[in-house]
């Protein structure tokens, strides 16, 4: 990483993204300090109500706001023109890989100034309230918690922001495209794989699993600490250790994948939407392949839940009922994403 940290880079960045930024950082505070604070009202209700004096950590929702200020923090400073901007540092003594690194390591250094400031706000809050906080359970355990969060899920929210933007040569469509285009096509197909997984029974065998492995129940437990509000007596180390190296995994591919997007990323073969053709390809797949889901959702659900129910109760398919269930869900797919694929291959080839 280190050959590839340029001083000029990451000043000319931070000089961009300056007022964006600390903008941004006094947004942030004030949400950090509402959430907090509505956490330890709710917190006194709950006391009067029940006795439990068991902190729970945030709603991961909560949290949006920080990813509306990093995306808009990291357009503001990279300009309408990124393709003519990418041009003209390419042109000099930087390389194309020096620009994005130094984009990812000023996105870095953006994220702890955020996360400082949120730890900032939770130690005043811990000095407004320490009275009251004597007879809590948990605040400094589930402000360690969100900062785990913030970093993790910050990280890997910027590596996706970069590897979407890096697929765009255009800042509009980029923005267009990583806010809203491509994070509904994953969901989308994301959501049709669990319902294949629902109808042939590998999701009931997982809960199945989890409910041996947790000794016969998982009522009331959070399967996934880092995603989930979780009161601080569910919370276990090992399986928050567990979710922190996962998280570490996960950020160590999509590392690679940005430097595999990074080195597809050819400025002369870029146009006037994708900055390659083999990015337009898989952005193209992907949505295509959404489509086809989407419309698997609508129209194949009903025919799978008839044979389900066909006794009479749920149960997941087999034999030739699983058979009729995938075909029809993988011939919907088909059929839809081909059509789409090739009516978008057509569009952008009379705009691009």
């Amino acid at each position: 990483m280190n050959k590839y940290l340029n001083r000029g880079l990451i000043y000319s960045w931070f000089n961009s993204a300056k007022v964006p930024i600390m903008i941004g950082i006094f947004i942030w505070g004030f949400v950090a300090n509402s959430n907090i604070q509505s956490n330890l009202s709710d917190l006194k209700s709950q006391i009067s109500g029940s006795f439990s004096n068991a902190l729970y950590s945030e709603q991961l929702t909560n949290y949006l706001i920080l990813g509306v200020i990093f995306i808009a923090i990291y357009f503001i400073s990279q300009g309408i023109n990124k393709r003519n901007t990418a041009m003209f540092l390419s042109s000099g003594p930087y390389t194309k890989k020096q620009i994005k690194y130094n984009e990812l390591i000023s996105l870095l250094i953006t994220l702890t100034l955020f996360v400082v400031t949120y730890v900032y706000i939770a130690f005043m809050a811990y000095i407004r309230n320490r009275e009251f906080l004597s007879i809590v359970e948990g605040y400094q355990s589930i402000i360690l918690i969100e900062i785990a969060r913030i970093v993790l899920i910050g990280i890997i929210a910027i590596i996706f922001m970069l590897i979407i933007d890096s697929m765009f040569s255009n800042s509009v469509i980029g923005f267009i495209g990583m806010i809203s285009v491509i994070p509904a096509s994953i969901l989308i197909v994301v959501v049709n794989i669990f319902r294949v997984l629902e109808y042939i029974g590998v999701e009931e065998n997982f809960y199945n699993l989890l409910n041996v492995v947790r000794g016969g129940t998982v009522k009331g437990y959070n399967i996934i600490i880092l995603l989930d509000s979780v009161p601080i007596t569910e919370i276990r180390f090992k399986q928050l250790f567990i979710e922190i190296i996962i998280s570490l995994i996960i950020i160590v591919i999509m590392i690679s994948i940005f430097n595999l997007v990074q080195k597809r990323y050819k400025l002369e073969c870029s146009n006037k939407i994708f900055s390659s053709k083999n990015n337009e390809n898989i952005i193209v797949i992907l949505i295509s392949t959404a489509l086809g889901s989407f419309a698997s959702l609508v129209f194949v659900s009903d025919f799978i839940n008839s044979i389900q129910n066909k006794n009479g109760q749920y149960f997941p398919l087999f034999g030739l009922d699983l058979v009729k269930g995938l075909s029809a869900d993988i011939i919907c797919i088909g059929i839809v994403g081909f059509i789409a694929y090739k009516i978008m291959k057509k569009i952008l080839k009379n705009i691009v």
